[in-house]
This record gives C-alpha cells, structure tokens and sequence, in this order.
C-alpha cells in the first residue's frame, strides 16, 4: 500500500514537471482513491503574461474536493472515495472513474483542461446480499444431468478487476455437494457423487457459502438444504414374530403389529387390511386399518360351529397381514404381508357333565341332589352315570370318584363305582342297607378334569324301612318303690312307675304292652304301672318282681321290674336346732370342724331311715370354704382368713330318701378365730419416715406453741386393729420427747445442743393374749428452719444411711470372703491328710500282702526241705558241709545271712 503512494506521488510530479515545461493546455493525471489530504496534484509556471489560475466547475461539490492554493498548486483538499463519486455521478463509472477538471488562467482566460483518474482499490468489504437461503431438493435428483441450483454471488463495490472472489461451501454435509461460479451474477450448487436420499438425511442446516478475496477478506451466508421426499421405499414390518399363542376365551386387543415407511407424509403413511379374509371372521376378529392393532372381538372358541370350518389342526388360525402406504398411485410402492398364526390353547373352560339314570326302582334319569328311595336289604345295579367334558386334550380327560357320606363302616363299603365304557359307569349295591343303623345317606359323585376343574353330583339315598327288629327296653331292670300308706289312704289307680320300650323300625306304629301279675295293671299304650287294688299292711318292706312283655306285632320283648313296698315314713329331725362351730383361721382343707347328727325313727336299715345332709349359705361365699359329707361331718374345702370373713352361717337340712322323702332344717353358725398373724406399724409415712421441727416455730425462747405429732398405727389383724401401744424406747435425745400409749408424740424440754438429726426408737405393742407383736422402728426427727433445710437434711441423711449400709455390706463380704478362705483351707487340709492316710492305708496293704506272699514261699521251700532230708540224709550231710550258712529272704526279695547255729 506504501509502495504504490510512492509510485503515484512521483508520477504525478513528473507530469506535473514536463506539462508545465511544456506549457499544454491538457493534463492527464491519476490517482489513487483515499489518498491522504490535502494532496498536491499539479504545479503551474508563472510566465510574465500569467498572473494566477483559477478552477472553474458548474458543479460546487468538485469545489469541496479541489482547489488551487497560492495561485499555482492544484490540490485534492479531501480524501477521493471512488464508489462515492459514482454515486454521486460526478464521474464516470462505466470504465473507470474520471473526471474533468478546468482551471482559468488569468489574465489571458486561457483554459486548461485536467483530466483526473481516481483509480479503484480493494477497500470496500464484500457481502452477500442474504443471510441465508434455503433450497429443496428431490431426493431424486438425477446427478447424470448435472442440474445446477443458482445462488446470488456475493455484492461488492469495487470493481471485479480490483477484487476477485473465490467461493467455497463448508459445514456438514459439504462434501455431498459442490458450487462453482458461471457466467453472470449467479453461483451453481451441484449435487456431488450419489443421489440424495431423505430417507438417510433429510435436511443440511450447517452449511456455509464462503467469498475470499484477494486480501483475504471474508463473507457468509447459510446454506439450509432440505431434502423433499418421494415414495420410494415399501413399508417393512417390524415385528417377526409369527406365531402367537392365545387360550380360547380371550377377548381385547391380542397385537399391533407395525410397519414403518421411511417416507414422508402420505408416502410414509401405512394402512393395514387382511388378506384373504373371510367375512365371517369379522364377527371374531377385527384389524384396525391405522394402527395395525388386532382385537378379538368374542371368544375364539374351539366349539364354536362359525370358527371350526377355518381351523387347521383343530385349533391352528392363518392370518395374512397386508401394508400399505398411502402414496399417489403414480409414485405407489408395492405393498408388504405378513404371515401371522394364531394358535388357540383350550383352556378347561367347561366343567364335566355328570348324568344319572336311576335303575333300582324304575329307568328315569335323576336330578343333582335329588332322592332315590332303597329298601333295606336289597342289593343289585343301582345307577348308571355318563359324564362328558367337551374341552379337548387333558381338559378333557375325566376322573370321576365316589364318596360316600355316612358315620357306620358298613354303608361306607356298601356301593361301588364300576366304568363299563369311557364315559358311562355303574353304581352297584354290593351289601344290604340297614334302616336301623341310619335312616338315609349321601353319595358324592366327584368329576374332575385334567386342568383341575370340578363337578358333584349328589345322590341322596332314602332307606325304607321293613319291620325286621324287634322292639326292646330301655333298661333291663326296672325297681320301683310304692309306700303302703300312699297305697291304702289314697289309692284312686295309684302309679307305680312306667317302662318304656322303642323299635328301631320306623313302620312300626304302635307298641303293645302287658304284664303277669295280679296286684299291677299296665297301660298296654304308655307302659304305665298302677296298683289294681289297696296294699295290704303286712306287706311293708316286702319286694315284689314280675315281667313285662311288648309286641310291635310281630316281634316282642322282655323286661323285669322289681317294686319295693315301703311303710309309713317319719320326718328325720336334728338334735338342736342351731349349731355353733369355733375354728381358726388358716387351718388345712379337709378339717373337720364338727359332726351334725339327725336322728329318724325309721328303721336304720331301710331307706326311710337313710339319712343325708346338705348345706345352705346365708352369708355371702361361705359356700366356697366349708362343705358337710353325708354322715354330717363340716369340713374345710378353702383356708379359711379371719380378715376376709369371721363369721359364716349357713342353713343345714337332714333328708330321707323315703317315698316320699322328707326334710328338716336347721341353723349352723361358725366363727373364724383370728390369730395374731400381722405386727402393727405406722401409717402416717406413705414415702419418707420423717418428722420435720421448725426451729423458728417451735425452739425459739419466745415461742409459745409448743411442739406435738400424733402417730396412727395399723394391725391387720381384726382384733388388734384398735387395740395398739405406743412405747418409746430410751436413746440418746428420748428425755426431750414424750409420747403416750396412744401416739401422742410431744416435745417436753428445749433443745440445747440444737442437733439437725435425731433417731428415736419406739416400739408398737398390739394386744394379742397370749402372744402380743412387737415391732420396733425408728422416727427419724429433722430440726431446720424452712423446708429446704428439711430437703437437706433428707439428703444427708440418706447419705449417711446408704453410707453405713455400705460399710455393712464391706465388712459382711470381709467376713464371708475370710469365712470362706477358712473353709478353702479346711477343705484343703482335710483333702490333703485323707489322700495321705488313704495312700498309707494302701501301702500298707500291698505290703502285707507281700509279706504273707514271701511267707508262703519260705514255708513251701521249707517244706521241702524237710521232705529231701527223710529221703536222703547223705545229701542233708553234704548240703550243710557245703552251706555252713543260711539265708533268709525279706519282702523286696533281698537275701541276707543268718548266723550259724549252735
């Protein structure tokens, strides 16, 4: 840029030089645009003929750029811009920018004429004219012709020969397209390579349009391509699944099965119908045409007479699946199918079918839970039974069972389920029923199916009765008792008693009853004895005995009945007419308290003149501690406690067990002794056993009030409740206090060495004869000012207590811990000297016994010895001439020399 000033500033001066040599009335100059200002253009001579020059211009804008300074210097007075003096159309632009300058010479008026060239630089920045274009483009865009999309070039104010441009495309997806510039004003953008497909890429927004000029300088504009689509591709299925499972009673949707389209819009768009469909399955299956979804509109039922004839295999379905899409016939593409089989699973949707036909009685078919009548003791084919499922496989498979509903083990093996055919059985009765035994029963026919589903049929089995039994009593022995002063004062048919006989069979109407006596008649319909005639006196405790029969008409039984005639019986009496029975508390169940006797004149072997007692509660409970037996004697069936209840009384009565039985009563009272079981002791502490003294209201010298606590005492006992001495025991601090028999606790003398803490022992007295209680406590006195004097002493003293027990329980455990480290070494020493004398007492042993062992031998040697010499006395000479001495032998089996003898 430097360089060409320079070059320009000194051709100017060098026209300027020659034209002014020259004098010529034409100069041409040129100059570069925005050259700095002011700026000498052209110099001029002043011969003697010229005085000065002067610019002429119609136009003043030319006057603002140039001038002429002192007469003679044409300068250029600011920067010339090209571009705007062709704007401004004060020059030429069709070539170059040139313009006419014409300067005025004086006083000839001579004109001269300057012809200056502004030349063009590169000092405008290029643009585009947009921001950024979009175009669209086919996918289909045949790349053999080479079409060409036109884009604007980029704008520039200088001229091309100053400013030449290079274009280039970047961004993503450059490299599928090319641009170049051709003849014009226009850019040509071709598709590179392959053929664009939307399917892959539909859209390139990252694309640049780059103008580089010479200088480098740079412009931009974004390039959006989209890529339009055309139907070129089919649909595709996506699923492959082909087969698909489904029990017989589904309903809703089974599968949407999907076709995609890579196209776009219509193109992409896919419908979908059956193929091949028969209009009758409409009413089971329905495909919707947009989302490919199918629905099972009612159960696809393998029974179904509508579904069986498009069956395969007996429950195999073929469906065929066809998608389209939704392009333009012109451009349409060929559609797709899919095979889809649906294969239906029986589910046990049925339960078995049971059906009976009665065949005992007559040939009708029965219904669940209906009645079929048998007599009893018949046997033969009872029913037969066809069950059905018309699920198939193992849905269909049948188990059928009976059971039998009955409590006796006989009926339970009377029936029996026999098949004759796959689906027919028989029910036989293989043992007579028994009406006697149970009236009816229940047979449960069980069916169940392979998949677990369940049926019952039950037969309710009626046994008819025949008379078959024979009636009987409901005892063997029937005894009776009449009194003979009933039987003579009295008598109007007098009832003895009454037997009762049944029969097991239910067709037996009535029974019929009789007797074989002559003193008793009987009620041949209820069994009831009576008397025919007055008992005679000298029939008293005499038993009479006879049998009675009943007949249900065809069977008959027996019975024997004893009656007792009694005599007159006398009212039983007590010896008093009240009792009174003394115990104390707390003995043992089972004591006896005392007899109650009652005398009868009855005889005392009859049972008139057999006597038993009972006992009756007045107060409350008492029946729950004392009962009596029957020979009269009150006994203890519960501890008794004198502080619950001291006193019981009850009413006793004495009975007969004469015809009829006769009573008296009498009263029985019995006291509970209290014993002295509880010590008495102070209620007034419920917490804290303390007495608290103000020292302020009580110990002042101008105190007048003077000190008392009464103290109240309790003895559970209930005669001592009342009955308490108070005592106080001699201490320390006893002579400043008083207190009487009844509690009255005083203070008599002032304290003088005013202590915090006193301990006065006292004791409790009841007055129990022989035993009294005592107990003796202490009261704990706390003398303070206020009461938090007394919460601080409190504290101290329970500190003090805990303190002292402590030390108690130290030197308890000092004294256990050396008791038993006496006992240790006690049992230590005795374990030692029985080990020793245990260990010397079996030494000892073993060594008598090798004692006695080694005599034993020394008497067998000697022995033989002996025997040797009455044998052979030569060798007894010879055996002492060699052993002049003898030896003996001690227990360890060591020898030792005896002396000789002599």
């Amino acid at each position: 840029m430097m360089f060409s000033f320079l070059l320009t500033s000194c051709l100017l001066f060098f026209n300027s030089f020659c034209f002014c040599r020259l004098n010529s009335r034409f100069h041409h100059l040129s100059i570069n645009e925005n050259e700095f200002s002011p700026h000498l253009l052209l110099s001029f001579n002043l011969p003697n003929s010229i005085k000065s020059y002067q610019l002429v211009s119609s136009n003043s804008q030319i006057h603002q750029y140039f001038s002429i300074e002192n007469q003679t210097h044409l300068y250029a007075l600011e920067k010339l811009d090209r571009e705007y003096f062709c704007t401004e159309q004060l020059c030429s632009c069709l070539t170059s920018c040139s313009i006419q300058l014409k300067i005025l010479s004086q006083p000839q008026h001579q004109i001269i004429f300057v012809n200056l060239t502004i030349n063009d630089l590169n000092d405008n920045l290029h643009s585009f004219r947009l921001n950024e274009i979009q175009l669209r483009i086919p996918e289909n865009t045949n790349i053999h012709h080479r079409q060409c999309y036109r884009i604007p070039i980029v704008e520039d104010k200088d001229l091309p020969e100053t400013n030449q441009m290079i274009y280039e495309l970047t961004g993503d997806g450059s490299e599928q397209f090319e641009i170049e510039q051709i003849n014009g004003n226009d850019l040509c953008l071709r598709i590179r390579g392959q053929s664009l497909d939307r399917e892959e890429r539909d859209r390139y927004d990252q694309l640049w349009i780059i103008a580089t000029d010479k200088d480098q300088q740079q412009a931009k504009m974004k390039l959006i391509i989209q890529v339009l689509d055309i139907n070129d591709n089919s649909p595709t299925f996506a699923t492959n699944l082909t087969k698909i499972h489904l029990n017989e009673t589904f309903t809703g949707e089974l599968i949407c099965v999907r076709a995609y389209d890579p196209d776009e819009g219509n193109n992409g768009r896919v419908i979908y119908s059956f193929d091949h469909f028969d209009e009758k399955l409409n009413e089971f299956l329905n495909l919707n045409n947009e989302t490919g979804c199918i629905t099972i509109l009612q159960p696809l039922l393998l029974t179904s007479i509508d579904l069986i004839p498009f069956l395969q295999l007996n429950n195999h379905l073929l469906l065929t699946i066809r998608a389209q899409d939704c392009g333009s016939r012109m451009s349409s593409t060929l559609p797709v199918y899919h095979p889809l089989e649906l294969i239906i699973e029986d589910i046990n949707d049925h339960k078995p079918n049971i059906q009976v036909r009665q065949i005992i009685s007559s040939i009708d078919m029965i219904r669940n839970n209906s009645q079929i009548h048998i007599t009893e003791n018949s046997i033969g084919l009872l029913a037969m039974v066809t069950v059905e499922d018309i699920d198939q496989g193992i849905y269909g498979q049948i188990q059928l069972t009976l059971m039998i509903q009955t409590s006796n083990k006989k009926h339970q093996k009377a029936f029996q389920l026999k098949p004759t055919s796959m689906k027919h059985y028989k029910i036989e009765l293989i043992s007579p029923l028994d009406h006697e035994i149970e009236p009816s029963l229940a047979l449960f026919l069980d069916a169940i199916d392979g998949g677990g589903e369940h049926s019952r049929f039950i037969i309710n089995i009626v046994i008819d009765d025949i008379n078959d039994m024979k009636p009987h009593f409901e005892h063997e022995y029937y005894h009776f008792i009449t009194n003979i002063q009933s039987s003579t004062t009295t008598f109007d048919s007098t009832i003895v008693g009454q037997v009762h006989a049944t029969d097991p069979d239910s067709s037996t109407n009535s029974l019929i009853y009789s007797l074989n006596s002559n003193l008793f008649h009987i009620d041949p319909q209820t069994g009831q004895i009576s008397l025919t005639s007055p008992l005679s006196a000298n029939m008293t405790d005499q038993t009479l005995n006879f049998n009675v029969t009943v007949s249900d008409g065809q069977y008959i039984g027996q019975t024997h009945v004893t009656i007792s005639i009694e005599g007159l019986n006398h009212r039983p009496e007590f010896e008093r007419n009240e009792y009174y029975f003394q115990i104390d508390e707390n003995v043992p169940v089972r004591t006896i308290i005392g007899q109650i006797l009652g005398k009868d004149k009855d005889l005392p072997g009859t049972r008139r003149g057999e006597l038993t007692y009972s006992l009756r509660s007045i107060t409350p409970y008492s029946e729950f501690f004392f009962h009596t037996s029957h020979t009269g004697q009150v006994l203890v069936t519960r501890i008794p406690d004198a502080e619950q209840q001291h006193l019981h009384q009850f009413i006793i009565t004495v009975r007969d067990h004469g015809t009829p039985p006769l009573s008296t009563d009498a009263k029985l009272t019995i006291k509970v002794n209290d014993l002295n079981e509880y010590c008495p002791h102070l209620v007034n502490f419920s917490s804290e056993p303390y007495i608290f003294i103000s020292r302020q209201r009580y110990l002042k010298k101008s105190s007048i009030e003077k000190f008392s606590y009464r103290l109240y005492a309790f003895d559970k006992d209930i005669s001592d409740q009342n009955n308490i001495t108070f005592t106080l025991l001699s201490s320390k601090y006893s002579s400043k206090f008083h207190l009487n028999s009844n509690g009255l606790l005083t203070l008599e003398e002032n304290l003088h060495e005013n202590p915090s803490i006193i301990e006065l022992d006292y004791t409790l007295t009841d007055s129990f004869v022989p035993e009294p209680c005592i107990k003796q406590d202490k009261l704990i006195i706390l003398i303070g000012d206020t009461t938090l004097d007394r919460d601080r002493l409190v504290n101290d003293y329970e500190k003090q207590v805990e303190t002292s027990q402590h030390h108690r329980l130290m030197t308890q455990k000092l004294a256990n811990n050396k008791r038993k480290r006496q006992e240790t070494i006690i049992v230590f020493l005795t374990f030692s000297l029985s080990t020793i004398v245990i260990f010397i007492g079996i030494f000892s042993l073993l060594f008598l016994l090798c004692c006695r062992k080694q005599n034993k031998k020394t008497r067998q040697r000697s022995i033989t010895t002996k025997s040797s010499s009455l044998i052979n006395p030569s060798l007894l000479d010879d055996s002492k001439q060699q052993s002049p001495h003898s030896f003996i032998t001690d227990c360890n089996g060591k020898s030792s020399l005896l002396p000789t003898l002599r």
